[in-house]
């Protein structure tokens, strides 16, 4: 299912490079449509990765190349053109390789996140363990697990349990 929603946002990235294409050409050299590429390009870098983000910036490239190229636009010298299509590589590539980086972070930082929280219950649990330990050990219970009066008091909400020696029953304290 993974590489099934690669390939459509592929898919779908790739139509939405040809439509940006056909638009910069058929509105000519005057009109910039350069910005409108950046839009596949962090489609792809965003939902698929580097590689597919990387992949996309070299089409998008030669695409902005192709449309300026076959709309004649003139150019004083007959280099420019390769340069300006070498700007634009360079800056699809990093936006590509910018916006990947930042979606990896992200993913990092939720798993962060669910992993601290995990950490913190257990030091929850560990340290209810431990204060249950010290509370038994000072009424010279023996290591029987009783909350007592003191530690009550520390929990929010918590019942007054009363603790009485052992063998002790109802009709006794009653």
């Amino acid at each position: 299912m993974n590489g099934k929603r690669h390939l459509i946002i592929s898919i779908m990235s790739f139509t939405t490079l040809i439509v940006i294409g056909w638009l910069d050409f058929i509105t000519g050299y005057e009109f910039g449509f350069f910005i409108f590429y950046f839009i596949p390009v962090s489609i792809s870098a965003w939902l698929n990765g580097r590689n597919a983000g990387l992949r996309m910036a070299c089409m998008s490239a030669a695409c902005w190349y192709l449309s300026d190229y076959y709309s004649h636009h003139p150019y004083s010298k007959a280099y420019l053109i390769y340069w300006e299509m070498w700007i634009r590589w360079l800056t699809f590539l990093t936006t590509a390789l910018t916006v990947a980086k930042i979606r990896e972070l992200i993913d990092r930082e939720k798993q962060l996140k669910i992993e601290l929280t995990k950490v913190n219950k257990d030091n929850d649990e560990l340290r209810e363990l431990l204060n249950n330990s010290e509370s038994n050990r000072h009424n010279g219970n023996g290591g029987e697990a009783t909350r007592d009066n003191e530690h009550n008091r520390d929990i929010p909400g918590a019942k007054r349990k009363w603790n009485y020696p052992a063998g002790t029953t109802c009709r006794d304290v009653g």
